[in-house]
């Protein structure tokens, strides 16, 4: 969908900048004072107490008047997406039906920003992940469904995302060195498939392809995880290549 344009003066700064200060919080950062959360911000200390205050005003966030923190009520927001967006909804069905085919957990997910974000995940999970829950979010590098997404960039959006993003070795098996991240990406878009075994969290081999609507752009990724235990990487292939295509095929109407 082809976003308006939208003027400077149309914009409304004070929003912006709650909605930024919102989302400096993390499982890395879960309580901030004044002085962290305007420094990773840039405003001003004075601005960023009432941005703050605002927020504990209105319920999304705690103080003890040292440090700030999230409140459940801040869920809210993330959620008045799951319930209004259409494109969930219209995915599941779908997402469902591969889970109850490979008896694997099957998620979909889409870019935002430098992350991958989850939209939906099948019911049916085997498998106990923290990466595969319903809005968490992943690093690009280092999973199936963010390889795809960079193997359908433009080559200079690829290079800026690998120019200011930190490849972290998370677990023994992440690949960090960019020659090989480089030929593995052309290998994917080469295969219309990616594959990572354990990269992003020890036991978890994750198996995608990419969704695209019907103009041929990448709209999100359709992906099976399982556990490392239970089949070997020619295996997941073989056995669920055919099923997540299949699918693939299916939800390129629904994805406009």
């Amino acid at each position: 969908m082809t976003q308006p344009e939208i003027h400077p003066r149309d914009l409304i700064a004070g929003l912006q900048k709650g909605l930024a200060l919102m989302q400096l919080f993390s499982a890395d950062q879960p309580r901030l004072s004044v002085p962290q959360a305007a420094r990773l911000s840039g405003l001003t200390p004075s601005a960023t107490r009432r941005f703050l205050l605002t927020l504990v005003h209105e319920g999304f966030a705690e103080t003890d008047n040292r440090h700030y923190w999230l409140t459940p009520k801040a869920l809210r927001i993330g959620q008045a997406y799951v319930d209004s967006a259409q494109l969930p909804r219209m995915l599941r069905p779908i997402v469902e039906q591969v889970a109850r085919q490979t008896q694997e957990h099957v998620s979909v997910g889409t870019r935002d920003g430098d992350e991958i974000i989850h939209l939906v995940r099948s019911r049916y999970s085997h498998v106990s992940s923290l990466s595969i829950r319903p809005g968490s979010r992943v690093p690009m590098y280092c999973t199936a469904s963010g390889r795809l997404w960079l193997a359908w960039l433009g080559e200079a959006e690829r290079e800026a995302y690998f120019a200011r993003t930190p490849l972290c070795q998370l677990t023994p098996y992440t690949q960090t060195d960019r020659g090989w991240l480089e030929e593995e990406i052309g290998r994917v878009r080469g295969q219309g498939m990616c594959i990572v075994d354990q990269e992003y969290e020890i036991g978890m081999r994750v198996l995608g392809v990419p969704l695209f609507d019907r103009g041929g752009r990448l709209q999100a990724t359709l992906t099976i995880t399982t556990h490392a235990s239970r089949l070997s990487l020619d295996e997941m292939r073989l056995r669920y290549l055919p099923t997540l295509y299949e699918a693939q095929a299916l939800l390129k109407p629904v994805l406009g």
